[in-house]
């Protein structure tokens, strides 16, 4: 009955220290809550895509590198708002910083370069 106490406990100690120890690899600053928001209640998250980038300039300020995709998410909202400049600039940063997305997003620069080269001529 005592090894069965003892057992416990040390089953318990070890269960909670690696509870309270979860860390992740990156900070996300709070991304996973606001993106569902922003594409589920729009008008309530209208406000995110200030959010992600103020954090992006934040972890930059503090040289600390932003997660995976978080420079080509910014990227996609100025594209949404017509910034076909800071998009381009926001998805160059995604390829340098995160190599594994280079084809991606040096595909999705062509095809903005190409589409702002094309409306100039007009």
């Amino acid at each position: 009955m005592k090894f069965l106490k003892l057992g416990v406990i040390l089953i318990t100690t070890i269960l909670a220290g690696c509870a309270s120890t979860q860390t992740t690899l990156y900070d996300w600053g709070g991304y996973d809550e606001g993106i569902y928001e922003y594409y589920y209640d729009p008008v309530e998250a209208a406000n995110f895509p200030e959010l992600v980038e103020a954090h992006i300039v934040q972890l930059e300020s503090n040289s600390q590198t932003p997660a995976p995709g978080l420079y080509a998410e910014v990227g996609t909202f100025k594209l949404k708002t017509g910034d076909i400049e800071n998009a381009i600039t926001y998805y160059k940063k995604e390829a340098s910083t995160w190599p594994e997305s280079k084809a991606l997003m040096d595909a999705i620069v062509q095809n903005l370069e190409r589409q702002t080269d094309t409306e100039e001529k007009n």
